[in-house]
């Protein structure tokens, strides 16, 4: 029912939640070789459909690069459904490749790996480890 000036009245619980997000999101992407032929490649910031085709031309230059990669995703603040076609070209050149491919994600990728199915498709480990840094460094 309106109101006298025409306005629907909102109920005391009703809350509205406004998220604000860039209008650009921000992808930031390293890559590294280290001493025993690994490959790294880093990766930061929101991974969308914006930035899913520049997540993917990274993933699959360091992979074409031979050797072990390892996908440093910790930084990553946003995984959308559209970085999980990036994951799987990256791990099927680097199979067709022979080449070892490893993650390692934040929260928010492991947990968009784990409700869609896919985290036992990819060796999913702490870079630290990978690397062989010790704990605390």
């Amino acid at each position: 029912m309106l109101t006298a000036n025409g306005v629907l009245p909102m109920r005391p619980e009703t809350q509205v939640m406004v998220m604000n997000r860039p209008t650009n999101p921000v992808l930031m992407t390293t890559s590294a070789t280290i001493a025993d032929h690994t490959n790294v490649c880093t990766i930061g910031g929101e991974i969308d459909a914006l930035t899913a085709p520049a997540f993917q031309k990274a993933l699959l230059d360091s992979v074409g690069i031979g050797g072990s990669t390892v996908i440093d995703m910790t930084a990553v603040t946003f995984f959308g459904i559209a970085g999980i076609g990036a994951l799987i070209a990256a791990r099927d050149f680097a199979d067709r490749r022979h080449c070892a491919l490893c993650l390692d994600g934040s929260y928010c990728v492991t947990r968009v790996l784990e409700v869609v199915g896919l985290a036992s498709e990819f060796d999913v480990r702490r870079s630290s480890v990978l690397l062989g840094i010790p704990p605390g460094e």
